[in-house]
């Protein structure tokens, strides 16, 4: 398989802290070099004070082999990360999401209902914020499934792109029912976002792990 979409995103913020402290070592080092060599010989620098600066020092220079170490682990996590992530390319991811791709003319959904509904009802929305399309859902107490046709409440084709969309289930008083939305969308490529893994599907964006329900094989080629 040709794994395309892999891209990598560094944390500027981690390496400008390291060259700060570098740089600060390196200044405290300077300065304490010339200290030493223009002190005066009829009254050398204080013992104590000398070995205070001397403990400063060997902080610092702890620090910056502290930072490095820390780099080094944080780098090769993300590498690992990276390695298992990229195994789900070309796979079909289902996550948790308000929001689905129209592709070909057709989406699926899923959605959880905490307890049993005397209505549910689906809303699909475009990206000027009207609702398309609204259908009733099923009632039952846990996982389901919709598909859309892509058509408009009038029968209308709709054009391919991003929707919204919300799931909402009452009881028969009319009291509101807990539910959970999630969509579905193929997994094209991996980056790495501030040292971790994100999945970036179809036309929806990056994807965080901890959003996903469940990764299957691609549909069409199952």
């Amino acid at each position: 398989m040709e794994i395309n979409g892999v891209g990598f995103k560094t944390a500027e913020g981690q390496a400008g802290s390291a060259q700060s402290l570098a740089d600060n070592f390196d200044t405290f080092l300077a300065l304490l070099t010339t200290q030493l060599q223009n002190q005066d010989p009829l009254e050398p620098l204080d013992s104590a004070q000398f070995t205070e600066q001397l403990v400063q020092f060997s902080g610092v220079e702890q620090a910056i082999q502290t930072n490095k170490k820390l780099d080094e682990m944080l780098a090769s996590q993300a590498d690992n990360q990276l390695t298992g992530a990229v195994s789900y390319i070309g796979k079909s991811a289902e996550f948790v999401s308000d929001k689905l791709f129209l592709s070909d003319g057709a989406s699926k959904i899923s959605y959880g209902l905490d307890a049993k509904a005397a209505q549910t009802t689906i809303s699909i929305v475009d990206s000027a914020g009207r609702v398309v399309r609204t259908v009733s859902g099923e009632t039952g107490s846990g996982r389901h499934e919709y598909v859309w046709d892509g058509l408009d409440s009038s029968g209308s084709q709709l054009p391919d792109g991003v929707y919204n969309f919300s799931v909402t289930a009452v009881t028969a008083d009319n009291e509101t029912i807990g539910t959970v939305s999630a969509t579905f969308g193929d997994v094209t490529g991996v980056e790495i976002v501030e040292g971790i893994a994100t999945l970036i599907v179809g036309g929806l964006g990056g994807v965080s792990f901890e959003q996903i329900f469940a990764i299957r094989e691609n549909e069409s080629e199952a």
